[in-house]
């Protein structure tokens, strides 16, 4: 039986998933499948079992390799003529080539095809994402990238759905600038120059992110906005307050301002058959302004607005294998250890980024993952050893301010950390 290198299993399981129309995820999605497939023309009712398909997008471990059959059928289900064929069109896409073809779309056109679905664009766009990721988190945007930033549909699918956060002082950055020369409706603007923000913030440059904030702030945010550029704004303010403050609550002023434009944001459709880096997530704002507190160490505040989200959003947190959710639960742990009451060690972080489909937010959210696991270190060993890894990740992408954060970060509040669930965020 072949290996199968995990890029290629990566990206059959994802075209697959574009196909059926959602992430395989259970086993029931599998028995669906099977059914399907039997049905396709493409496949010539080849069967797969239910079982080899679990094996397959990693709901059962398996060692080893995948039958040829198997691949054949799961490459002809997704449109090509064989496995071959489609390991071909990947290392096509991987290679970027400059110029459109006149027998066949190009890429960018084939990402704004209306005959695609919604959530075809968007795992097409996550794709092409993590094709042309330069593997160093500071090396520069592949050119079919470039070209994507200054198309319409690479700019939907591609620079706005596929965040890549961790690259922002590398591809990410360099993609944004691009995005922004093409794209200058008022919500491009505003999520492209707090994004940058962002990546000039956590990388130190002082004299760059205070010229953004000014930038920012005077962009227009009409009524209507998506809640994540105008979350990302909430951030920049919330951060650059407590920067320059850091050992004082941030101002009353500034989060009931917070609190005013949350109660006033349009509503987000929950979409939970998407994963989480679609940016349907319906508690955008209130995570990203959650975020800001939990770095900024500003616990009895994110207590607080933590109890807001779950009153506003309460459709967010009961979202499964959602990315957001499960952090804004490990915040609300923080926060509840932090401020002296009974806490529990959020214990589901790990095994969801291990799923495939959140496999790229691993980059940026495993070091927020790294900071909540310092804050329950039960002694110093285990702390330095968590310190470290967040330095190496801060050096890596050009991002000092988190080892800044986990060398500000005590010893626990209090040594007991109940095994139960206390007052705060109901959803632990």
């Amino acid at each position: 039986m072949p290996h199968l290198p995990t890029p290629l299993h990566t990206a059959l399981r994802e075209a697959v998933a574009a196909r059926f129309g959602q992430p395989l995820r259970y086993p029931s999605h599998c028995d669906a499948l099977e059914q399907q497939l039997q049905r396709t023309a493409a496949t010539g009712g080849r069967r797969l079992s239910p079982s080899t398909l679990r094996r397959f997008f990693g709901l059962v471990h398996k060692q080893g390799g995948y039958h040829l059959h198997t691949l054949d059928t799961l490459a002809r289900y997704t449109g090509h003529a064989d496995f071959a064929a489609f390991g071909r069109a990947v290392a096509a896409l991987a290679a970027a080539p400059p110029a459109p073809t006149a027998a066949a779309p190009d890429i960018p056109e084939l990402l704004g095809m209306a005959q695609l679905a919604y959530p075809e664009r968007l795992l097409l766009g996550y794709f092409l994402g993590r094709v042309t990721r330069p593997a160093a988190p500071t090396g520069p945007a592949a050119p079919l990238a470039l070209r994507l930033a200054a198309h319409p549909a690479g700019q939907e699918f591609f620079v706005e759905s596929f965040v890549d956060l961790a690259s922002l002082n590398g591809a990410y950055g360099e993609l944004l600038r691009e995005y922004l020369r093409h794209k200058p409706t008022p919500e491009a603007q505003l999520f492209g120059h707090c994004t940058l923000f962002l990546g000039e913030f956590l990388g130190g440059d002082e004299p760059a992110w205070r010229q953004r904030l000014k930038q920012l702030l005077a962009l227009p945010c009409a009524p209507g906005l998506h809640a994540f550029p105008q979350g990302r704004r909430a951030f920049a303010q919330l951060v650059a307050a407590w920067y320059d403050a850091p050992d004082q609550p941030l101002p009353a002023a500034l989060l009931a301002q917070v609190e005013q434009q949350a109660a006033q944001l349009p509503p987000v459709p929950s979409a939970p058959a998407l994963p989480a880096f679609y940016n349907q997530f319906p508690a955008g704002y209130h995570f990203l302004v959650a975020e800001a507190l939990f770095l900024a160490g500003q616990y009895p505040a994110l207590g607080r607005w933590l109890l807001l989200t779950e009153a506003a959003v309460p459709e967010a947190l009961q979202l499964e294998h959602n990315v957001y959710t499960e952090l804004l639960r490990a915040f609300d742990a923080v926060a509840r250890c932090r401020t002296g009451q009974p806490a529990t060690r959020p214990p589901g972080l790990a095994a969801l980024f291990a799923l495939d489909t959140h496999a790229w937010l691993l980059d940026y959210y495993q070091v927020h993952l790294w900071l909540v696991e310092l804050h329950f270190a039960p002694d110093a060993s285990t702390a330095a050893a968590w310190q470290a890894r967040v330095a190496d990740f801060a050096q890596r992408h050009h991002m000092p301010f988190f080892a800044r954060v986990a060398r500000a970060i005590p010893p626990p509040y209090h040594s007991g950390i109940s095994s139960g669930p206390g007052p705060g965020l109901g959803i632990l």
